[in-house]
């Protein structure tokens, strides 16, 4: 077998690893099991990639997300190493197939989603295939404390207990030490092991801005500041607002979204990597398996959600080491609308049972009826209809998952599917009488094996070539054979979708288990109050304040961060910056001065007192009037 240097180079074309790297292969070809802990952009795949190349046998790689093991698969065929992916979605022939391949054919990566782990079917054939490795891709979302805990997860356990002497790789950028523990424990490690690359970014710049105009604050950034850059938003209809704000101002941009078409989000993706689009106007479903190294500037437009999420996604900027910046603005409101968030965020029993029984309604599922069934689910509809904000909605839709009574998919690309529903004689007789639909029937018959025993994926927009007709052509004509009873045609989806796991009961029979809901409010507050924290922290070096809540502590501040140019600006110490700062908030919360006021009263050098309330100014902590006296904000 090739050494790890040896696969390194041959299919990456890298003479060596990166920090951290080798030790968390060696640990892995010594059979430890192991959890790594690299931040984003830290080269986590690699990790595992490298050393099953090297091992005998298959690995079999956990991933939560669609989108990323498509990627990863494609990366991996790209060069020539054979891999594939099992997920929702796929017709179960197609399933059926790629399992097959796993046990007789030549696989190296097999692909899954935690999902998958529960089917019988899945274990029978596993147990056939040899497995030398299993990797656990972002593996905080197996602790029920980690912020995105996936119930799924926690079958990795049973699996491991049928995979005897399988190591375990375990992966994530993002852990506290209280989720670093949990993991190891919930993946039945022999004995702990974590392997952590420190989570300071030394070339990358923190900054919070305070703003009363988002979008000019995003475009003087984006002027002062070259190059490649993301901008984050909440919503899908801002990307394309702060796009075309962008473009008209001579910004080349674009934006994306979860609710495009798939190759229309592979097409702005593509330019945006190639450099032809310079800011890419974003919701958190772009960045996932992206490795942009050139990217200098990631702007958040709203306040995140949890400082796990801002350091995943700001650590999208400076892969390439250079100087790069994570800048987080935010309106004096946004503190408010946190604070209320903080209070009232977190749904309570009553209004989850309340959810719960308004979704069986909305998706018209009886009482005792629904389990494993899949539905079409739209947050924004179901949010309105019943008259509730969404992102109140979606955390008690997250309980109901947590509980096991339902499971979210990942709106994913699936492609069309289809089935013929009548015998060969019929189609003989149809395409006689409808001479224009024939060359589409023969088509689908001759390039869709199995046809007539289950349903095919077929691409219509492949077709449109071939028959020399457009793809909206193709889907018509489908169509109209789906209504003559010729096929069974099921157009492909791009919606979420919701599978009950459990039959609907009644909404007063629902069983939540109440101590881990309070426990999970807990934890929602403890994160939120985090951010807030964050943000208004102006004394503080940002990279201490990040590394800290993940339990890393460091001698020295960053000295790149708003708050460290400000205090080397002044020329004074952190300690006497953070003195002063401090001083002047005591002072201008209880009246309006002059900045000569403030510096007589304070007894500070002119040249202090100027560098500090530039500073404060610039944060939009404090506002002058007319007469040049300042006031708190």
């Amino acid at each position: 077998m090739p050494t790890i240097h040896q696969v390194l180079k041959q299919y990456w074309g890298f003479d060596k690893f990166r920090p951290l790297q080798e030790e968390i292969i060696q640990s892995v070809l010594a059979g430890k099991d192991t959890l790594a802990l690299l931040p984003t952009g830290g080269g986590k795949s690699i990790c595992f990639q490298v050393p099953a190349l090297t091992m005998e046998g298959m690995c079999l790689v956990v991933s939560p997300l669609i989108a990323l093991m498509k990627d990863q698969v494609y990366n991996l065929n790209q060069k020539g190493i054979k891999a594939t992916a099992i997920y929702s979605g796929l017709p179960n022939r197609v399933i059926d197939t790629l399992l097959d391949n796993a046990v007789y054919g030549k696989i190296k990566f097999l692909y899954i989603s935690p999902e998958r782990l529960a089917s019988e079917d899945f274990r029978v054939r596993m147990l056939k295939m040899k497995i030398s490795l299993l990797a656990v891709d972002e593996a905080h979302c197996i602790s029920q404390w980690g912020y995105d805990f996936r119930p799924p997860y926690l079958k990795i356990a049973e699996v491991r207990e049928l995979l005897k002497n399988v190591p375990v790789i375990a992966l994530t950028a993002t852990a506290t030490p209280e989720v670093v523990t949990d993991i190891q424990a919930k993946l039945f490690f022999k004995q702990q092991n974590v392997l952590q690359k420190s989570f300071v970014r030394k070339n990358l710049s923190y900054v919070i801005r305070q703003t009363i105009n988002r979008e000019q604050s995003m475009l003087d950034i984006l002027t002062k500041v070259k190059g490649s850059a993301v901008v984050y938003v909440r919503n899908r209809k801002k990307t394309k607002e702060y796009s075309d704000f962008l473009n008209k101002h001579k910004v080349k941009a674009d934006f994306y979204h979860a609710g495009l078409e798939p190759n229309v989000r592979s097409r702005k993706q593509d330019d945006w990597i190639k450099n032809k689009t310079r800011v890419i106007c974003c919701t958190n479903a772009f960045g996932m398996g992206i490795d942009k190294p050139d990217v200098r500037i990631v702007i958040h437009m709203d306040l995140a959600e949890s400082i796990e999420a801002y350091f995943q996604e700001a650590g999208r900027a400076g892969r390439d080491e250079q100087k790069a910046y994570g800048v987080q603005l935010y309106e004096k409101h946004d503190l408010a609308d946190l604070d209320k968030k903080i209070k009232e965020g977190f749904p309570v029993v009553d209004f989850i049972k309340e959810v719960y029984e308004a979704l069986c309604n909305n998706l018209r599922v009886a009482l005792n009826d629904g389990l494993n069934r899949g539905y079409d689910f739209d947050l924004g509809s179901f949010a309105d209809s019943i008259k509730q904000n969404a992102v109140k909605v979606m955390s008690a839709l997250k309980i109901l998952e947590q509980q096991e009574l339902i499971y979210i998919s990942e709106s994913v690309f699936q492609l069309s599917q289809i089935k013929c529903v009548c015998s060969k004689e019929t189609i003989t007789r149809f395409q006689e009488q409808n001479k224009k639909l024939e060359p589409v029937i023969k088509f689908v018959l001759r390039t869709s094996e199995g046809v007539f025993e289950d349903f095919v994926a077929i691409d219509e927009q492949a077709y449109a070539p071939r028959l020399n007709i457009s793809a909206e052509e193709v889907i018509n004509q489908l169509t109209a054979l789906h209504k003559f009873k010729i096929f069974n045609y099921q157009p492909r989806k791009n919606k979420p979708q919701i599978f009950f796991l459990q039959n609907r009961v009644k909404k007063e029979d629902l069983l939540l288990d109440r101590e881990f809901i309070n426990k999970r409010k807990e934890d929602f507050e403890k994160r939120l109050l985090s951010v807030r924290n964050y943000v208004t922290e102006n004394n503080v070096c940002r990279t201490r304040l990040l590394v800290k809540y993940f339990g890393e502590t460091v001698a020295e501040n960053c000295r790149i961060c708003d708050v460290c140019v400000a205090q080397k600006k002044s020329g004074l110490s952190a300690e006497e910056f953070s003195t002063i700062v401090e001083a002047v908030e005591n002072e201008l919360k209880q009246t309006a001065l002059t900045t000569s006021q403030l510096t007589e009263k304070l007894k500070l050098k002119a040249e202090h007192a100027n560098t500090t309330i530039e500073y404060l100014l610039d944060k939009g902590k404090v506002s002058a009037n007319v007469e040049g006296k300042l006031k708190w904000l």
